[in-house]
């Protein structure tokens, strides 16, 4: 991709989360605060929008923008995004079909190429019924809008040229009648001075029909008119300006949201509606925005820029879906992961991408999921289920490059190992602090490590030691204390190596430890992500079954606190659910669904509900957004 064509990219990926909020392209900044000393200056935003200009390194696939930087395709929103797309169906249905013809019917009628030439009036006529579409989102509805709002602008500067044209009439009117009258004085005046008599009768006489403040009256009402042909033109320069300023943040907008076909249909509204061939860009002097586009076309853009970087994504977005489909027909599934991915991140809407077979997709996501959870695996360092992962993904797609994640989880059992080795000869020598200190680091490197059962035999030689653990771990087995089991899980574990029963229970308890510590850290990642509802059902599901855990506990308070309405509802829901009050129960559930359209808790109830009044029925609810039906109050 060319240099140009990075940079708009790095503003597509941007916007994922943003949205256009102002008409005039300009850098915003913080408003100025009141000075205290008389000498403080605004200062200048540098968050999002504000000074800071995106970077995108293509060398290591990384993003940096407002002082942070990660990997653009692997990234939390954007694996989420790419799952939901992957696991979605083809959109290939009749409305569909109908939908991108209607597209290139409109783009068809703004043509140049149409017969007769560009028909504005019959693409404006398609675009309520594009809007109609769901794939459309509305924003044909918001390109019907600005083309209207254009309309009533050029309607004002035609009545305006229409009111200066009359005012012309008058300003010529008043000056013949002010030249009649000046006329007059003067020969009056030169009567008077050549001591005519006829000239003095005929100055008496003019004298008697005469006002002294004529000449005057008109000389004021040529400057009123005068000042209000002035008036007239600059609200004519201004409403133009205006309306160029508002279309074009529309097409912005279009650009950020990746709507390229919008883009396209955007530009060529933009040239029929303000025919004077000015398709410069507004760009505040000296802002960010304009030193970026500098920089990478090396001019300012215009209108025609837009539309033409638009057409190279589409063509580029095209290329990327061909390079995925040749890339899977050889079974090199992490290339055509990487290259569905950024093709789905240049144009998420465009048809080559929306149209692309389930059946073809479901074999990536596969592969993305099981690399996602490779991923996790090593993070919480069960290096046994990482190495078979990393089999399975060499098995599924021949370019997997598994140098890396194997040699993290052997360098990791070689580490492990060496801890135990360390531990049986101090076992050996009767240094108890050095071999739990290694056991301890060795749980810690590899908890799941097969080899640390086997090398724990040698603890049966402290026999003291031995017991007098075993009674602090059925004393904290007794009293729930299994946190505190867990902080101090190398001493148990060597105290139960010839207690099976024990080793049993203490297995349990760590495994449910560990899984409970893994769900507290999806709910935090989920919690950074902004998604609370979900962090709280995470923790909330796991607390049912582990209520005596004091951290969990206490991540389910602080979530519970911060999303009180959806956890009340909820709560609502059971408890008139277990009083079989189904009706008002099914409520409770719908009116938390829509607080939170992604609840597990709500659908499950809403299902459980459904299926309890209609049992031979089909009625189980997607998981989409649908619970806006709902009623407000049970």
């Amino acid at each position: 991709m060319t240099t140009p064509n990075l940079l708009l990219l790095l503003l597509l990926l941007l916007a994922i989360p943003l949205t256009t909020t102002a008409q005039v392209l300009t850098t915003p900044s913080t408003p100025s605060q009141p000075a205290q000393n008389g000498n403080n200056a605004p200062k200048k935003d540098t968050s999002v929008l504000g000074t800071d200009i995106p970077f995108f390194d293509a060398g290591s696939e990384t993003f940096s923008f407002d002082g942070r930087t990660w990997n653009v395709l692997d990234n939390r929103i954007f694996s989420a995004r790419f799952e939901k797309y992957l696991a979605a169906p083809a959109q290939t249905s009749e409305a569909d079909t109908e939908y991108r013809e209607t597209l290139d019917q409109i783009l068809t009628y703004l043509s140049p190429k149409n017969p007769g030439g560009p028909s504005l009036q019959h693409a404006v006529d398609l675009l309520p019924q594009a809007a109609s579409y769901y794939a459309d989102a509305r924003l044909c509805d918001s390109l019907l809008n600005a083309i209207y709002g254009t309309y009533l602008s050029q309607n004002k500067v035609q009545e305006l040229n229409r009111i200066n044209t009359q005012l012309d009439s008058e300003s010529g009117r008043v000056r013949r009648n002010y030249d009649l009258q000046k006329t007059n004085t003067d020969r009056t005046d030169r009567a008077v001075n050549n001591q005519d008599e006829a000239g003095v009768q005929e100055k008496e006489r003019e004298e008697e029909k005469k006002d002294p403040g004529v000449l005057q009256g008109y000389e004021q009402r040529i400057l009123e008119i005068e000042a209000q042909r002035v008036a007239n033109k600059t609200r004519i320069a201004a409403s133009e300006i205006q309306s160029k300023i508002e279309f074009q943040a529309l097409i912005v907008q279009f650009f950020l949201q990746r709507r390229h076909e919008h883009v396209v249909m955007a530009c060529r509204f933009y040239r029929k509606l303000f025919g004077d061939g000015d398709n410069k860009l507004h760009f505040e002097e000296e802002s960010d925005a304009q030193k970026a586009f500098a920089q990478s076309v090396g001019f300012n853009p215009t209108i025609s820029t837009l539309e033409s970087v638009s057409n190279e994504l589409i063509r580029d977005v095209d290329e990327g879906v061909n390079a995925f489909e040749y890339h899977l027909e050889q079974r090199e599934l992490e290339s055509a992961s990487k290259r569905l991915s950024e093709a789905f991140a240049v144009g998420e809407y465009l048809p080559k991408i929306r149209t692309l077979d389930r059946i073809e997709k479901e074999k990536v996501l596969q592969f993305v999921r099981d690399a996602n959870q490779l991923l996790s695996t090593i993070e919480v360092k069960d290096y046994t289920l990482a190495e078979e992962l990393i089999n399975r993904l060499r098995e599924t797609s021949k370019d997997f490059d598994y140098s890396k994640p194997m040699a993290a989880v052997q360098t990791a059992k070689q580490v492990a190992s060496m801890r135990i080795r360390k531990a049986k000869n101090a076992a050996m020598a009767g240094d108890t602090d050095t071999y739990e200190e290694n056991i301890q680091l060795a749980t810690e490197i590899w908890p799941t490590n097969p080899e640390l059962t086997k090398e724990f035999n040698m603890i049966a030689d402290q026999a003291d030691v031995q017991s007098m653990t075993l009674n602090d771990l059925d004393r904290l087995i007794a009293t729930r204390s299994f946190r505190q089991i867990f902080d101090d899980k190398g001493r148990y574990i060597a105290a139960t190596v010839s207690d099976p029963e024990r080793a049993a229970q203490l297995d349990t308890i760590l495994n449910d430890i560990a899984k409970i510590d893994l769900s507290i850290n999806q709910a935090e990642k989920l919690t950074q992500l902004g998604d609370k509802h979900g962090a709280w059902e995470t923790v909330e599901e796991l607390h049912k079954e582990f209520s005596d855990d004091p951290k969990l506990s206490s991540v389910r308070s602080d979530l519970a606190t911060d999303v009180a309405p959806f956890v009340s509802a909820l709560k609502e829901a059971e408890r008139l659910e277990d009083r079989n009050q189904t009706g008002s129960s099914l409520a409770w559930y719908l009116k938390a669904r829509r607080m939170y359209p992604n609840s597990t808790f709500a659908r499950s109830g809403v299902n459980r509900l459904v299926e309890l009044v209609l049992p031979d029925e089909n009625t189980s609810l997607s998981p989409g957004p649908g619970a806006e039906d709902a009623p407000d109050q049970p």
